[in-house]
């Protein structure tokens, strides 16, 4: 085999699945914070770990720095609404960019897993635990009310123990069925197994790339809204305390 499939059809659930936060991070938001995000009922709570500000609430036009209210202006008072609210609107749709990430990220792993299952049965048992786990994870994702950080790495981590969860399935499926055939003996059948594991190879080529063409399209759209909320940061007259300008979420070149 050119290429293990198990270990294919991990990068393919890893990769393709990440692929609209790649998109939104790097590719074409080139977005970075140091923050987590919460996204409550009645404001935004930008955290980290290390750094000053610690602690940065964004609530209706108002600022709160580490505990302490800073004075705005009218202008910005307008400006932080905006930021808000536009974090507030574009969350739905991370999450639907997300899903649909999911989405082709277990297609492609059905496709190893019933390919080499040892009979239908294996095959449809394989497909309803897929579904199982696939169901799970748009429910935790669904459940997601911020990011760890600016770029999503909630969903990164969501996605990471899915994979780990299949990768174990696969790869057991896929060695089992070629240790059966090389045991066997049978040229022809290893022929066959070598021809199928190309084939599908190839059709997950095909399958992930058109579908991230797809969803790379509306990730694009996302950043645009993204990269204005930066700008609008940006606009921001308001200094903190030690005399900087609020750093919440910067465009890296």
């Amino acid at each position: 085999m050119n290429r293990s499939i198990a270990l294919f059809a991990l990068t393919a659930l890893c990769a393709s699945t990440a692929h609209a936060n790649a998109d939104i991070r790097h590719a074409g938001c080139d977005l970075h914070s140091d923050y987590s995000l919460k996204i409550e009922a009645d404001r935004l709570v930008f955290t980290r770990g290390s750094g000053h500000p610690a602690d940065v609430v964004i609530a209706d036009g108002s600022l709160r720095v580490d505990g302490r209210a800073i004075a705005v202006s009218a202008g910005d008072r307008q400006r932080l609404r905006d930021i808000e609210h536009g974090v507030r609107d574009a969350l739905p749709d991370v999450k639907a960019i997300t899903h649909a990430a999911v989405a082709i990220a277990f297609e492609a792993v059905g496709e190893v897993s019933a390919a080499f299952a040892k009979d239908g049965d294996a095959a449809r048992a394989s497909a309803l635990r897929m579904a199982r786990t696939a169901h799970e994870l748009d429910q935790r994702i669904d459940a997601t009310e911020g990011f760890s950080d600016w770029q999503g790495a909630d969903v990164d981590r969501l996605v990471g123990d899915a994979a780990g969860s299949l990768a174990g399935e696969i790869a057991g499926t896929v060695a089992a069925r070629a240790v059966t055939v090389a045991l066997s003996g049978d040229e022809k059948g290893a022929a066959e197994f070598e021809a199928r594991a190309s084939n599908i190879d190839k059709n997950i080529d095909r399958l992930v790339q058109k579908r991230s063409n797809e969803l790379e399209v509306r990730a694009m759209g996302l950043c645009s809204r993204l990269r204005a909320l930066a700008s609008l940061q940006s606009a921001l007259e308001l200094r903190l305390p030690d005399g900087s300008r609020l750093d919440l979420v910067h465009v890296e070149n």
